[in-house]
C-alpha cells in the first residue's frame, strides 16, 4: 500500500510540473524576462511570492517557465534515445553473431565512460542550445535501452511462441514488430521513466556548467548557476528552482519505482513471456 501511495503522489508531482509547463503563460503572473532595476535581489513578498533575481526579474515566474526545458528536452531525449536503443536491441538480440557482438562492444565502451564526460566534451565542440542537449542526452542513454531490449529478445527468441511463428513460416519482420517488441514494451517503459530522471538531471548540470541553456531563456539548472554568487544575501534566486528540481527529481524517481515494481510483478506471475 506504501508503494501505491509513492507512485500516486510521484505522478501528481510529474503532472502538476507538466501544468505548469504547458499553461506556463497562463499561471505565470508576470513575464519571466520582464526586468524592474528599482525591485533588484527582494525578497519573497506579496508581489514575488519568490523573490527577484540581480536584475529584477520574478523568479516565482521564471521558476514556472523553467519547467518546460528538463520536461521537453528530457522527453524528446527519452524518445529519440530509446528508439535508438530499441531498435538496436531488437537487431542485435535477434540476428545475434557478429552483429550482436560488435554492438555489444560498442555499447560497454560508451557505458564505461560517464555520461557527463562525454556531454561535455561533445557539447564544448558543437555548442549549446536545445538540439545538442537532446541529441547529446540521447546518445548517451541509448545503451541502457539497449541491454534491456536485447536481453528480453534473446530471452523471448528461444521460446516456443517464437518457435512456433518460425514453424508457420512468420517473417522475421513479422516477428519482430508484431511480437517481440510489444512484449518488451513494458520494460521500456519502466526503463524510459528512469532514464527520464537521468536526463533532466543531467540537462540541469550542464545548464548549470554553461554548456546547455543560455541566459535570457529561464532554466532551473542556469538559474542556480546564476544565484550561487548571491546565495548570502538573496539565497531564493538558487534555492527555490534548485527545490523545484528536487521535487521534479522525486517524482518521477517515485513513479518509476512503483511502474517497475508493477512490472516485475506482472514478470514474477508469467504475464510476460
Amino acid at each position: 500500500m506504501a508503494g501505491e501511495w509513492a507512485g500516486l503522489v510521484g505522478a501528481g508531482i510529474v503532472v502538476v510540473a507538466c501544468v505548469l509547463a504547458i499553461f506556463a503563460a497562463q499561471i505565470a503572473r508576470q513575464s519571466p524576462d520582464s526586468q524592474h532595476l528599482l525591485q533588484v535581489l527582494q525578497g519573497p513578498s506579496a508581489q514575488h511570492p519568490l523573490g527577484t533575481d540581480e536584475v529584477g526579474r520574478d523568479v516565482l515566474s521564471r521558476v514556472i517557465y523553467g519547467s518546460r526545458i528538463p520536461l521537453g528536452v528530457g522527453s524528446a531525449a527519452v524518445v529519440l534515445g530509446g528508439a535508438i536503443g530499441v531498435a538496436l536491441g531488437m537487431i542485435s538480440g535477434y540476428v545475434g553473431r557478429w552483429v550482436d557482438a560488435v554492438l555489444g562492444r560498442v555499447a560497454d565502451i560508451q557505458l564505461s565512460i560517464p555520461a557527463i564526460i562525454l556531454a561535455v566534451a561533445f557539447l564544448a565542440l558543437r555548442g549549446g542550445g536545445l538540439l545538442s542537449l537532446v541529441v547529446v542526452l540521447a546518445a548517451t542513454g541509448w545503451p541502457t535501452y539497449y541491454r534491456v531490449v536485447r536481453s528480453h529478445v534473446i530471452s523471448a527468441r528461444t521460446g516456443n511462441f517464437v518457435t512456433a511463428l518460425s514453424v508457420i513460416a512468420a517473417s522475421h519482420w513479422r516477428i519482430m514488430f508484431r511480437h517481440l517488441i510489444p512484449d518488451a514494451l513494458p520494460l521500456v517503459v519502466v526503463t524510459a521513466t528512469l532514464d527520464f530522471s537521468r536526463a533532466v538531471l543531467l540537462e540541469a548540470g550542464l545548464s548549470y556548467l554553461g554548456l546547455g541553456v543560455q541566459p535570457p531563456t529561464p532554466d532551473w539548472g542556469l538559474m542556480v548557476a546564476s544565484g550561487q554568487t548571491q546565495l548570502a544575501g538573496a539565497w531564493w534566486i538558487s534555492v527555490f528552482p534548485g527545490i523545484a528540481l528536487v521535487l521534479l527529481l522525486l517524482g518521477i524517481n517515485l513513479f518509476g519505482d512503483w511502474l517497475a515494481d508493477r512490472v516485475g510483478r506482472r514478470t514474477r506471475s508469467g504475464v510476460l513471456q
